[in-house]
């Protein structure tokens, strides 16, 4: 039941949380609060013309839309099928990563996309106000008072908890001490094309990405004869006052080598269109009562395509997080640490991913748009969780939220050392040792074990939703790794066994387990 009273001629709500905007890291915060029955308001404004902005979701989203029950709407809403990325990076060959039909994510743009989750929300017991916009948030001693307008007036809502996800605007965020890096200002501009007849049949479920001197450009299909096309330049060169834009992505595509052709018999739909796309991040990512989700907290380059995803994770612990403060106060502050610290290292781990595609690009080019990029990237990628005190002894969480974070590299290098042995014989690592700390069990913050290692400080316990510390007991006791398998099977839910040996090479890896004959 919603409690509503009367405050200066507006109605009050009183709600458990406030969910302020309704891209991906809202709804997917409400979506999972309201499923664990708190009363969860939504706050979904008009989308802006940024809502035409094409995005991608990748294969990889696929199962936090899952665990957010949202996976089967996404999948029904007829979006686009994304089957895949081609890179022209620095001048070098075309590089092409398909994801296959089996495993395909989806193409569509922010607006589409909200709506599909909103629904969702709507329907997991959220109350959605649809096309309001908050206005202020003004902090209590009890928590929290929103007011916002819309077609049926005002409303004022009371609660406990807030998280923002209003993105770059940052209603609360922007008051909380974000930083922009201003070495590297960016602004994107969009224009969407039509061609008769479609792309070529190749071309059409792919996102397409390319680097030139001044910058570089993307293009993701919307449908077979519909694409958005987006160049990111250095926005102190663009007079947004004086520049004609669609001059401006006439004279950027013209730089590229492979974009500006695929333009050739295409027409524009509609006005070109400018945003800012320069990056930023908290400095603090979430106290008791308050949450930065999202884009609300950190930007990332859009070079990764992983937006998406980063938006539905960060909702995702969000909405964990205020459930565990909800129902266990004690734990509250632990779950805030635990959120911030992996906010934090969400921001690093995008930041030192995208510094060698700017570095390649700076040596090829040497423009300072690229050498102000690199250098940007390197510095932001080298920062470390110790970096910031104050968020304690909490250990770093995985930034997808379910999957390791030691490097696919190393993962990949343990997993063929083990593949070219007869037998494992493997024993614990010679650093492993276990300490408690926070960790995610089911929608709840909980204090539990963690394996740390010489290699891994920072502690790990779950690789694909495999638990490590059983890993170690079936593979020190089993020489085979099939009989280490199917002894870890034995004790608990069953797992697949690539998810498995994902599991068991990370724990190599990291240094958790180590082969008897090459231990100290």
């Amino acid at each position: 039941m919603r409690y509503r009273l009367r405050l200066r001629g507006s109605e009050l709500n009183q709600v458990d949380v406030v969910v302020l905007g309704a891209g991906p890291a809202g709804c997917a915060a409400a979506t999972l609060l309201a499923r664990r029955s708190h009363r969860v308001t939504l706050v979904s404004p008009t989308t802006p013309i940024a809502g035409a902005l094409a995005v991608s979701i990748p294969p990889s989203a696929r199962r936090v839309l899952d665990e957010l029950g949202a996976l089967e709407a996404v999948d029904a809403a007829g979006l686009y099928p994304n089957l895949g990325n081609s890179v022209l990076w620095a001048n070098g060959d075309p590089r092409s990563e398909s994801f296959g039909t089996q495993a395909a994510g989806h193409h569509t743009d922010r607006a589409g996309l909200e709506k599909v989750l909103t629904e969702v929300a709507a329907e997991a017991g959220v109350n959605v106000l649809l096309g309001h916009t908050a206005r202020s948030a003004e902090e209590l001693d009890s928590g929290w008072r929103v007011r916002c307008e819309g077609p049926d007036g005002e409303h004022v809502i009371e609660a406990p908890w807030v998280i923002d996800g209003t993105g770059r605007h940052g209603l609360i965020a922007r008051t909380e001490g974000r930083e922009v890096d201003r070495s590297t200002t960016t602004l994107a501009v969009v224009q969407r094309w039509t061609r008769a007849g479609g792309w070529p049949e190749a071309d059409r479920h792919l996102t397409f990405i390319e680097s030139y001197e001044t910058g570089w450009a993307w293009s993701v299909p919307l449908g077979h004869d519909v694409r958005c096309y987006t160049v990111m330049i250095d926005q102190r060169e663009v007079d947004l006052a004086g520049d004609d834009l669609a001059g401006v992505l006439d004279r950027e595509f013209g730089r590229t080598r492979h974009l500006g052709a695929s333009l050739d018999g295409a027409k524009p739909v509609g006005e070109a269109w400018a945003c800012p796309a320069s990056l930023y991040h908290a400095t603090q990512y979430g106290r008791p009562g308050l949450l930065l989700a999202g884009d609300a907290g950190s930007f990332i380059d859009p070079l990764s395509s992983f937006g998406v995803k980063k938006a539905l994770s960060s909702g995702w612990l969000a909405g964990i997080v205020v459930n565990t403060a909800l129902i266990d106060p004690g734990m509250t502050q632990a779950a805030v640490d635990f959120f911030d610290a992996r906010e934090r290292e969400v921001y690093r781990r995008y930041r030192a991913a995208s510094a060698p595609f700017f570095g390649s690009a700076a040596d090829v080019y040497d423009s300072p748009y690229w050498i102000k990029r690199a250098h940007a990237a390197r510095e932001a990628g080298h920062s470390t969780y110790e970096d910031h005190p104050g968020t304690g002894s909490t250990p770093v969480p995985d930034p997808d939220a379910f999957g390791a974070e030691v490097p696919e590299e190393e993962v990949r290098a343990a997993f063929e050392s083990i593949r070219a042995r007869e037998t494992l014989h493997a024993v614990r690592g010679s650093t492993l040792h276990v300490f408690e700390g926070p960790g995610i069990a089911g929608h709840r913050i909980v204090m539990e074990k963690h394996l740390a290692t010489g290699r891994w400080p920072a502690g790990l316990r779950y690789v694909r939703s495999v638990d490590l510390l059983e890993v170690v007991d079936a593979a020190t006791q089993h020489a085979d790794v099939a009989d280490g398998w199917s002894a870890y099977n034995a004790t608990g839910p069953a797992v697949t066994l690539p998810d498995y040996l994902t599991a068991l090479s990370t724990a190599f890896a990291a240094g958790v387990l180590e082969h008897a004959d090459a231990a100290p």
